[in-house]
């Protein structure tokens, strides 16, 4: 005898492209399962080979992720790991300006397959993959106040990468 939950999403006019429950609650436990794991390699993410590259997956309404933007992205400069922006979209929901997006680091995750390849459904989260294409860090929510996060990430870099 097994417990079945069946949890249906409809207040979002049915558009079904946002993370699942499943996914919003284990993204975090399940987290250390991916290190040391080849990345998912996807069309649409242009991970660079033999470099250290940071994807950092965002959504719209996230709070944290405007607190500690432009801190991850000086830890990265600082780091000399490549930054790779990854904003999630639903398909009910696509940001009015997409300029942004024909920047090379913005990427534009438009009903979220590369969101779902990484298993992501809470923001931010942070996926560093090492010269070698591994996983090496897969660090869900914020791990550090917001003043102190970039910090905090050239720490991480710095033992993972060093």
């Amino acid at each position: 005898m097994g417990l079945k939950i069946k949890i249906q999403r409809t207040g979002n006019g049915g558009d079904t492209s946002s993370p699942s429950l499943w996914t919003v609650l284990t993204s975090g436990l399940l987290a250390r399962k991916w290190l040391g794991r080849a990345a998912p390699r996807l069309p649409q993410l242009p991970l660079e080979p033999a470099r250290n590259t940071l994807l950092y997956f965002r959504t719209r309404g996230c709070t944290v992720c405007g607190l500690i933007d432009m801190q991850v992205a000086a830890a990265c400069h600082q780091s000399g790991v490549d930054l790779l922006i990854v904003d999630r979209y639903t398909k009910s929901d696509a940001p009015e300006d997409q300029t942004i997006y024909a920047q090379r680091g913005n990427i534009l995750d438009f009903g979220g397959p590369i969101n779902t390849a990484y298993q992501i459904g809470t923001y931010p989260s942070l996926v560093l993959i090492n010269s070698e294409g591994k996983i090496v860090l897969k660090d869900v929510g914020n791990r550090a106040k917001p003043d102190i996060y970039g910090e905090y990430l050239k720490n991480k870099f710095a033992v993972l990468l060093g």
